[in-house]
């Protein structure tokens, strides 16, 4: 089975983060998606994320009523940072039959050669980036790793401009968020208080 594996500290998730994964499961018929929330991303060590427990109450509100799409807590589970190799080793080591798709919008891509051991990444998974502004179209940045033609490939999952940072951005002004985040999770952080000025986030 083809397994999709999408990770981020989804904070929150939003439609940024569901409809290229929909896309992607379309284009690339995955069995499966796992969705893999982060602990601390290597990549955003000087900020904080809410804390777990909320992230992963968002994302089950999000992913209800998909059996073909669930939460992997191995990030969570496991000391910071959170690095992909190790996810995908382990996930690889408990589901060896299935084929690993690694799921990235081409903003993400454009930095895989920074990350720990790429060409592993590559080796354990095939990569499908989807655009992501600013790297759309021609300006779509694949970076020089070794099996990266043979083992990604970048489609188009129509226009994704939604961040998780204007969405908190927003939050913390008073503005709605509606049609960026699915009902019940904007029924959940307004519920918890989540991103409010002086929120604790815990």
């Amino acid at each position: 089975m083809r397994l999709g594996i999408f990770g981020g500290t989804f904070d929150p998730v939003h439609y940024g983060h569901i409809r290229p994964v929909e896309a992607a499961a379309t284009k690339f018929q995955l069995g499966r998606v796992l969705f893999v929330p982060a602990r601390i991303s290597p990549h955003k060590e000087s900020t904080h994320p809410t804390d777990a427990r909320h992230r992963v109450a968002m994302l089950a509100l999000a992913l209800q009523g998909r059996d073909d799409w669930s939460i992997d807590l191995e990030e969570l589970d496991r000391e910071p940072p959170s690095y992909t190799v190790d996810t995908l080793r382990a996930i690889h080591a408990r589901r060896p039959e299935d084929e690993l798709w690694l799921l990235m919008g081409t903003d993400v891509l454009a930095g895989l050669g920074r990350w720990r051991e790429p060409e592993e990444i590559l080796r354990i998974a095939r990569v499908a980036a989807f655009h992501r502004e600013p790297y759309a179209g021609d300006r779509v940045v694949v970076p020089d790793v070794v099996g990266v033609r043979d083992r990604c490939v970048v489609f188009d999952a129509g226009s994704v401009r939604i961040t998780a940072t204007e969405i908190r951005n927003d939050l913390a002004l008073g503005r709605p968020v509606g049609g960026r985040v699915p009902g019940p999770v904007a029924e959940y952080v307004t519920k918890q208080g989540l991103y409010r000025p002086g929120a604790t986030q815990s």
